[in-house]
Formats: C-alpha cells, structure tokens, sequence
C-alpha cells in the first residue's frame, strides 16, 4: 500500500514538471522571430559583400567602430563554407517552431520534446556568443545586429527554459535529466524525449538548410567547381615576381608588413570596381599583417582611365588617396575629367593646383612607370592582385585570399 501510494506520488511529480508555462514560450517565440529577422538580414549582408563588396556601407555601419560590415566580410562570419548567420537562422526557427507548438497548444506534454531540444540548441548558441563576441573583440568593431542576436539567443534559452519548469538556475539538472530520460528513467524530466523524432527533426532543418545555404553560396561567388587546395598548390607553385614598388604608391594596413599585396588596376575597368569594394573589407582582420599598394594600369581602351590614375596621384599628395579611390569607383559610369574635378574640389582641393597637378609631365611618367613595370612582370589586364609576388588566381574569392594570407604568415 505504501508502494502503491509512493508510485502514484511519483507519477504526480512527473506530470506536473511537464506542465508547459505558455506566458514563457509566448517569450520565447518573441525572441526567436526576433533573432530570425536579424540572422536573415546578417546573412543576406554577407552573401551581397561575397559577391558585390561593400559599395556602401549597410544601415548598421554607422562608423569606423560601429560597423557590421566588416564583421561580415571577415573570415569570421562564415562555418563550413555558409555564413555563420545562417545557422543562427536555422536555430531560430527551429526554437520559434517548438514554442509556438507549446504556447499555442495544450498544457500537456506534446511539444514538450521539441522544445527541450530547442533548449539544448540554445545553450550551444549561447556558448557560441561568447565566441562570437570574443571575434568582435579581434576585429575591434561593434555589430549591432551581431549584438541583437546575442540578446535574443539569452532570451530564447531563457524562455524555453522557463516553458519547461526549468529556471536558468536549473540548467545542470534539465541537462543530467534530459540524459537519464534517454536512457528510460523520464522520473526528472516527467516526459519522453522521443530522441528518434527530435533527431529527424534536427537533420531535417538543419541538413536540408545547410545544404540548400552551400548551394547557393556558390551559384552566386561562381565556385561550383572550385576546389581549395588545388588552387592553394597552384598559388605558391608560382615563383614570386620581383614588384618594384614606388615609395608613394598609395598603401592601406601597416606599410612595414611583410606580407605585401600589390593590385594593379584601372579606374575605368568594370572588374576594378568589384576589387575596390571587396579587398579591403576581407583584409580588414588583417590589417596589421598586411600592406596593400595600388598601383596604376590603365588600359588603352578607357578613355578615361589615364586622367584618373593622374589624379589618383595628385589626390594622393594632398587628400587620402583610398576616399578619392572610392569615390571614383562609385561613379565609374560617369567617369570622365568633369568627374575627376568635382570630387577633387568636393574633397578640399583648390581647383588650379590640382589641374595642373593633373596634367604635369612627372605625374604622367610616375603613372606610365606603374603600367610599364605591370607589362615586365606579366600583366595583361585588370585588377591584377599579388600577394609576395605571387599573382592571385581568385582576387574576388574572399575564402581563398584568407588563405592564403594565413600561409604567408605561417
């Protein structure tokens, strides 16, 4: 009688811990939905600078210092070929999934596996906050849309949580219980786990959300058929050409770096643009490893692509050089010398100066030096990027040109 009335007790127990609290869930879908919108806008930055650059900074970029940008062009925002953001997104809706199931249905126990499940992801998301957070550090940036996903994985644990009978105090127990449920004793946690069905599940939206992310990553960036290591052991098969670098080429990162990238290109060349806007956001992580100079090539078929190199020069002296760079690359389809002097003008330049600046003899021989020097190393068009004389294959293929700086610095 006494073991009949302990069972019964003990039952009791068990079906009251799975009593969902529909007020937290409710919660908990906020914060996911929440989390979903930011890691869908995060991911789709990251998959237009992949293939576009940063031709203007995003509605998050407010600055320098406050800049998602950066974060999304750097080696930092992609796992296993996607962008990280994705995934963020993957575990959003699955934690949204389980706790509309929750909050819109019954107090039993039905969606109850789901969201344990959803609780169990968001702890790894959690801890991955703090991996992330520490990536910002590294960068020196602040991202806002990073920092509003942060807010909604701790509030999308801390809610599931909650809709479980589990406070963030009792995190260890749920853990400890959710393991014995598996192995058959379900007295703690007070409901099956259905491991198979949860499993499935998992691989289902996460597997078929992985793969479809891959696919399209590359149909976009044009890498179906790339394969890393080979084009890593062609790169440093080449015999690094000697690149004779004049002392006032423009440089971005730390001009005493050893690891020295030299672009050659046109202001007028289509493809030059895409560089423009793409290098420097994907070097930036690096920027105390590297120096990046520019050199002038402008092809004879541009009309217009000398002047400009002139006064990419000019500006140089007086103004930065990689403003006046942007700036002409941002306008590229109304290049012409009218261009060149309303940006010289807008950026502080008195006009006379600066026009005979343009058309003196030294400047045009610094520029026809550049594109002298290009043709005796093997240029042929434009850009063409080298990074320790090495001539990169794949400038557009920010993956690629990480590593192959991570070789260079050993």
């Amino acid at each position: 009688m006494a073991r009949s009335t302990s069972n019964r007790k003990q039952r009791g127990r068990a079906k009251s811990s799975v009593l969902l609290n529909r007020n937290a869930l409710w919660a908990a879908l906020v914060f996911a939905l929440l989390g979903a919108g930011l890691a869908l806008y995060s991911t789709n930055m990251t998959f237009q600078i992949a293939t576009q650059g940063v031709v203007e900074a995003s509605g998050c970029s407010l600055n320098d210092l406050v800049n998602c940008d950066v974060a999304a062009a750097s080696s930092y925002a992609n796992l296993f070929g996607i962008p990280v953001a994705w995934w963020g997104f993957l575990f959003y809706v699955f934690a949204a999934l389980g706790a509309l199931l929750g909050a819109a249905g019954s107090k039993g126990s039905g969606a109850a596996p789901l969201i344990a499940v959803g609780l169990l992801l968001s702890f790894g998301a959690v801890l991955f906050t703090f991996v992330k957070a520490y990536h910002l550090y590294q960068l020196g940036v602040v991202c806002l849309v990073c920092i509003g996903m942060y807010i909604a994985n701790f509030g999308t644990a801390i809610s599931l949580g909650l809709g479980i009978g589990y406070a963030p105090q009792r995190w260890g127990t749920f853990v400890r219980d959710y393991i014995q449920a598996g192995t058959g004793n379900r007295a703690g946690l007070g409901f099956d786990p259905s491991l198979a069905m949860t499993a499935v599940a998992v691989l289902v939206v996460f597997g078929i959300g992985y793969a479809g992310a891959l696919n399209y990553q590359k149909d976009i960036t044009g890498t179906n058929n790339f394969n890393m290591s080979s084009a890593l052991e062609a790169h440093f098969r080449q015999t690094p050409r000697d690149i004779q670098i004049p002392e006032e080429a423009a440089v971005w990162g730390n001009p005493e770096a050893d690891i020295v990238l030299v672009e050659f290109a046109d202001f007028q060349c289509p493809a030059c643009r895409v560089s423009a806007f793409h290098l420097r956001p994907a070097l930036f992580e690096y920027r105390n490893d590297v120096q990046l100079r520019f050199m002038n090539f402008p092809l004879d078929m541009h009309q217009h692509a000398e002047v400009a190199a002139r006064a990419g020069v000019c500006a140089a002296r007086e103004v930065d050089f990689w403003e006046f760079h942007d700036r002409i690359f941002e306008d590229q389809v109304q290049l012409n010398p009218r261009l060149v002097t309303r940006i010289a003008e807008e950026m502080g330049l008195e006009p006379r100066p600066f026009a005979e600046c343009v058309v003196s003899q030294e400047v045009g021989e610094r520029v026809m030096s550049d594109r002298d020097h290009g043709r005796e190393i093997g240029v042929t068009g434009t850009p063409s990027l080298y990074i320790n004389g090495r001539k990169v294959a794949y400038w557009n293929n920010t993956a690629f040109i990480h590593e192959v700086i991570k070789r260079e610095r050993g």
